[in-house]
């Protein structure tokens, strides 16, 4: 019911009974109420939505307020591997058109989690606990096996022996009993847990005899063996402050057991919960802003799997649904936390709960017997905002509340703002008046270390069918301070004060500024309206464009662009108007890299009134004969994509890719429903593709593929659990449309955990691979296939990817970030480091306090806040200037990288911190590879030395706005010249042919004897041949540098320094003579003056990658007893600006007159060749593999077998 208008009232209090807001009655448990728990029989009977995963065999689990579907005891087709998890999550729709099946699920998966591991079912163990219909309670019963979401972290089981020498008694082996509990009314799903340990005698134990069943096994003596006696379930702690997983899960070594306080291996529980891109993550203090929580926490040396982010609760916001993870003290209890050793939008990690018995005997029968512990935790399921899960918190908890309560209305008219949101601040001094949201979060930034973002209320919530700009959401008692924002997030109020006592409503109704507005039209030279993208950049008062985040403020929800970006608009037509904020800007029109810009340099946008642009695009470089593609690309079917179909294929075409392929994670998706439907067609081609994303095995990638669309969710999408990388391969291959073979693809290949080449362990020097130590015990790196077609040699903004840097550019980051990070002052900042001249642009600027806030400690703390934003600049201004080392290869460190004799390991010891300690590096040294970092354009020349030669292509990896489709992108050569025209089995046996090149911007043109890329040459040893190229750039970035390669050798060093206006940056020829051997020609063309950068278009990336290996590697190597097994790594930086960088696949050159080019060394050994298993020929397989019997191909005989696959039970309706 919703409340009359009250106009003209700012601020009322009406007094309610404290009781009522204090402590809701429930809803009664009437018979009549829906309740109920099932296996899901029809599809009408699913939860649905834009990322619903449950299928017929899944079960359901609902009242009157809420679905929520689990899976059965099978393979997840979400994030996760096993079944049992939560995937659809929704509130009850009674609107037509969204029963059976058509809700608006947002979830993407939420599984138990207990020492790393995490509960495998198999189908038989999932079931109804109870059906709901005694009224009382309905539930699914998960129980299972536990087992390691990543093989890597298997250790824990696979070295249990010699861990046990550090940390004896480390509990690896547990069973999960997980019960999912709905009541009638519940606007929430309990989530209890039993973790059962393993029921083995431990050795020089006696055997147990004619024991009788005990349900949560049986307890231990005090000399740790099992006993007869049935074990209580012994309930965990609830976290209320930081929890050290590893600390936890480890225990104390035994040389501390004589100290008191010291813990044996513990139990730390709770879940990975996997929000999805769909919905915006949001943690008090923080707001929407996890990122800059994360990255401050690990530049200033804190390892989340050691020392946790700490939270109240943690929710995610979607439009009409979202959600909400916490716990509830115990009576008498501290608070609870929720504890984050892993925080991202799309999968975070959450520790809710701990327990370690001591070392000493006092604690032995109240811990140490018991073998069962227990846990609870809650899911809340709210109406699309945050306060409808922090009110269901709060009722749950029996916390005392007030309520706030209104209309968001518009300043000039009075009339209601629908769907405006209001904040809820933290108020950091109640005696000091904050004229703006800005000046609100600096204080708070002084004051708490946090932008102070508390709560968010939305107006108008859920599917509220009358949009009047009203809202209410319940508070505890305390002062606030509430800023109401439209809709379109272009319009702001001032912070508006609330006092706030328990049981007490206070009314109000912020008012809004009118917000700005610009009309568009956009058309090329011809004057026909073209799609395109509108970059509004804020400038401060001299009209200088800001640096970062600018205005645009991420911590309410607006997602991060950087680059002083307020906003970003797509056309997919040309023509349109844009509500924003009202203000300064430079506004940049583009259409992608083959135009120019048009920039309008400072236009003051007034609130209430409309500014006319009328942009000419001009079509600058000539790319006749060849075409561009982007085959990396994510939208909302991707689990960590929340971007819509229409706004996905909308900014292809604005940044000018010509062929776009969908490759959601595990899922197909086809963009030319929506292509049409916007009008593209002439504009954009798009193919139907996935991505195959296996945990620890990297990312696979194929199309064109067949595209079912009755296979729910997947389309077709193969299921890769339990494969090795070449059945992967094999199965993509056989999901094609019937048009041409699929092109099969590597993608990111060095990327750590998701990169294939580095998880087979390849050593970038001699082509062999050894199984890492995380990996060493996975059966599906036995073997190692090469069959594939093309690599991703460069991909989405890392650039730390490309290149194997040098010893010295190594050193001289990994000193100068830490004595960077370490710096507690200006100057401490700007002498960071000596060894890279004019790395920071621009001094520090001075700190003052603020306004109204006198005294030293206001002024340290504004010191404080000066000093930590100044860091966050000169890191990113010190990562360019060491990455502008490494991508330009110098003669010398081509000569030592080409000709290093040894293997990585080798590399490795020159430049392991641990060697060099704080010498000068040695001069002999300073050129020498470090491939702690191994660059997939150095692989890529060893590959065409051994006669490997996956043809090279690059790709956005686009998932959001901030990694623009096309940068970088693949241009192939093209019969058509228009997309309407393409059709994808020519495109695909283009790129198969490598008749391409990878670009970040710059177009490259090059033969020999009239042979470009993918061609061969034919030549006679000692001739002279000329290379022809030349390299063009639009207007608006430029190439100040050309490399050019013959057989690994650079050959040629060109440094252009045409202006970036120039269209044609370089055009000539390199004259050679042809090598007495068949030969390979590449072309490196790049631009690192920053006035040829691309950041007029591109955006800038932020931060760096913390990815879960190196988090947990750095965790287990501040152990003292494991640091020797987990050394720290020196690192290379992954974050910069986007320079114009672009590659070419080899012309090759044929001087033995065979017409094939013929490399002079064998196939790569890491590539499993075929064997004979029968014959006793150790010289059939490289050093360190074996002839595998099953498979008949040389490998590792890695010992066990994944058997955990458990397919769907139906995929579709009969």
């Amino acid at each position: 019911m919703r409340r009359p208008h009250r106009w003209l009232t700012r601020v009322a209090l009406v007094p309610l009974a404290a009781a009522a807001l204090a402590a809701p009655a429930l809803p009664s448990c009437g018979g009549d109420r829906l309740l109920r728990a099932k296996r899901i029989e029809q599809r009408a009977e699913l939860v649905g939505g834009p990322v619903a995963m449950a299928d017929i065999g899944d079960f359901l689990l609902e009242n009157d307020q809420i679905r929520v579907a689990i899976l059965g005891g099978r393979d997840s087709p979400g994030p996760g591997i096993f079944g049992g998890a939560i995937v659809d999550v929704d509130r009850r729709r009674g609107r037509i058109g969204e029963e059976g099946g058509q809700g608006r699920d947002r979830f993407a998966e939420m599984f138990s989690l207990a020492n790393l591991i995490v509960p495998d079912p198999t189908a038989t163990d999932v079931s109804v606990l109870a059906d709901g219909s005694d009224g009382a309670e309905a539930g699914i019963r998960v129980e299972g096996d536990g087992e390691f979401l990543f093989e890597a972290i298997g250790l824990l089981r696979a070295q249990e022996a010699l861990l046990g020498l550090f940390f004896p008694g480390v509990r690896s082996r547990i069973r999960f009993r997980t019960d999912y509990l709905l009541h009638p009314g519940d606007r929430f799903v309990t989530v209890r847990t039993v973790l059962l340990l393993d029921d083995r005698q431990p050795p020089g134990c006696e055997p147990q005899r004619s024991c009788a069943p005990c349900p949560n096994g049986y307890r231990q003596d005090p000399g740790g063996c099992l006993t007869c006696a049935c074990s209580d379930v012994l309930p965990l702690d609830n976290a209320t402050a930081p929890v050290s997983v590893f600390g936890g899960v480890l225990g104390d070594p035994p040389e501390a057991a004589q100290e008191a306080s010291s813990r044996r291996a513990g139990i730390v529980a709770g879940d990975f919960v996997f929000f999805g891109n769909q919905n915006d993550v949001f943690a008090p203090g923080a707001g929407f802003d996890e990122d800059t929580a994360v990255q401050d926490a690990w530049n200033a040396g804190r390892n989340s799997f050691q020392a946790p982010l700490t939270f109240d609760f943690v929710a995610a916001a979607g439009g009409d649904v979202s959600y909400g993870y916490f716990t509830k003290a115990a009576e008498g209890a501290a608070p609870s936390v929720v504890n984050v050793p892993l925080f991202a939008s799309a999968a975070t990690a959450f520790v809710s709960a701990s327990r370690s018995c001591l070392f000493s005997e006092e604690d032995d029968a109240a811990c140490d017997a018991h073998r069962a512990f227990s846990y609870e935790r809650y899911l809340a399921v709210g109406d699309g905002d945050v306060s409808s899960v922090t009110g269901v918190m709060h009722r749950l908890r029996g916390t005392a509340t007030g309520a706030v309560s209104g209309h968001v209305l518009w300043e000039d008219t009075l009339e209601a703002a629908p769907n405006a949101r209001v904040f809820v601040f933290a108020d950091p001094d109640p005696a000091r008046p904050f004229a703006s949201l800005d000046e609100l979060v600096a204080a708070n930034r002084e004051a708490r270390g946090d932008v102070g973002l508390i709560d968010e209320i939305d107006a108008d919530l859920g599917l509220d069918p009358s949009e009047d700009g009203d809202f209410r959401g319940a508070l505890p008692p305390g002062s606030y301070l509430l800023v109401a924002r439209n809709a379109a997030g272009t319009a702001m109020s001032a912070p508006v004060r609330v006092s706030l006592r328990a049981g007490q409503e206070v009314e109000l109704s912020p008012r809004l500024p009118a917000p700005a507005r610009v009309r568009y039209r956009v058309a090329d030279e011809a004057g026909q309206r073209v799609p395109a993208k509108l970059a509004f950049a804020s400038l401060d008062e001299a009209g200088r464009r800001l640096p970062g985040d600018g205005r645009r403020r991420v911590y309410l929800g607006d997602g991060r662009l950087g680059n002083g970006n307020r906003a970003v608009e797509i056309t997919a037509t040309g023509e349109g108007e844009v509500e924003i904020e009202p203000g300064r800007y430079q506004i940049t029109v583009s259409r992608g890299i083959e135009y120019g810009i048009y920039v309008e340099r400072d236009v003051t946008l007034a609130p209430g009134r409309t500014f006319q642009l009328d942009a000419t695009l001009v079509r600058e470089v000539d790319t006749s004969g060849w075409m561009s593609a982007d085959m990396h690309l994510h939208s909302e079917p991707s689990f960590d994509s929340g971007m819509a179909l229409a706004r996905r294929v909308a900014t292809a075409a604005a940044e000018g890719v010509e062929l776009a392929v969908s490759t959601d994670h595990d899922v197909e998706t086809d963009y030319q429903p929506t292509a049409r439907a916007l009008g593209l067609a002439p504009h954009l081609a798009t193919a139907i593709g996935a991505e195959i994303t296996t945990l620890e095995q990297g990312h696979f990638i194929g199309f064109p593929l067949g595209y079912d669309e009755l296979d729910v969710p997947g389309h077709g999408a193969h299921d890769w659990t339990c494969e090795p990388g070449g059945a992967i391969l094999d199965a993509i291959r056989a999901s094609g449309d019937g048009t041409v073979a699929p092109l099969t693809i590597v993608a990111h290949p060095r990327d750590g955990f998701f990169g294939y080449i580095d998880q087979l362990g390849v050593d970038t020097y001699t082509m062999g691979r050894t199984p890492t130590f995380l990996e060493e015990n996975n059966p599906v790196f036995r073997t190692a296939s090469c069959a594939f077609d093309a690599m991703e040699v460069i991909n989405g903004k890392r650039f730390d990817l490309v290149r194997t840097p040098s010893v010295a550019e190594v050193v001289d980051w990994n000193r100068c970030l830490a004595r960077l990070n370490a710096a507690g002052s200006a100057a401490e900042i700007e002498a960071a480091c000596p060894e890279v001249a004019g790395w920071l642009r621009a001094p520090c600027a001075a700190a003052s306090a603020p306004g109204g806030a006198p005294g030293a400690g206001a002024a340290a703390a504004a010191i404080a806040v000066a000093v930590s934003d100044c860091k966050r600049r000169a890191r990113t201004e010190l990562a360019w200037a060491l990455m502008k080392r490494i991508l330009a290869r110098t003669p010398d460190e081509q000569a030592n990288d080409w000709g290093f004799s040894g293997t990585t390991s080798d590399s490795q010891d020159l430049c392991g911190p641990a060697a060099l300690g704080d010498d000068p590096v040695p001069e002999d040294a300073r050129d020498a590879p470090c491939t702690y970092r191994a660059g997939q354009v150095d692989d890529y020349f060893r590959y065409l030395e051994r006669g490997f030669a996956p043809a090279q292509i690059a790709s956005s990896d686009s998932h959001d706005g901030s990694k623009e489709p096309g940068f970088p992108r693949t241009y192939f050569r093209s019969a058509t010249d228009s997309p309407a025209a393409l059709e994808t089995p020519a495109a695909v046996e283009s790129l198969r042919g490598a008749h391409a090149f990878a670009t970040y911007g710059p177009f490259i043109r090059a033969t020999i004897r009239g042979k470009t890329y993918g061609e061969v040459a034919a030549a006679s040893a000692g001739e002279s041949l000329e290379l022809l190229f030349d390299v063009q750039t639009a207007s608006w970035f430029g190439v100040d540098r050309v490399e050019i390669y013959l057989n690994g050798g650079m050959v040629r060093l060109l440094k252009p320094a045409m202006p970036p206006s120039a269209i044609v940056d370089v055009r000539g020829k390199v004259t050679f003579t042809a090598p007495d051997r068949d030969s390979w020609v590449v072309i490196i063309a790049m631009g690192l003056e920053d006035r040829n950068l691309m950041s007029p278009v591109s955006l800038d990336v932020p931060f760096g990658e913390i990815q879960l290996s190196r988090l947990a590697g750095d965790a287990f190597g501040r152990i003292p007893a494991l640091s020797a097994l987990f050394a720290p790594t020196p690192t290379v930086p992954d974050w910069s600006p986007v320079p114009p960088y672009a590659i070419t696949n080899p012309i090759t050159i044929d001087v033995d007159g065979n017409g094939r080019y013929d490399a002079p060394l064998a196939r790569p050994d890491f590539c499993s060749r075929p064997c004979d298993p029968g014959a006793l020929d150790p010289e059939q397989c490289p050093a360190e593999q074996v002839c595998l019997t099953e498979e008949a191909v040389c490998g590792f005989p890695i010992p066990g077998k994944c058997d955990h696959r458990r397919p769907a039970l139906t995929r579709r309706d009969d």
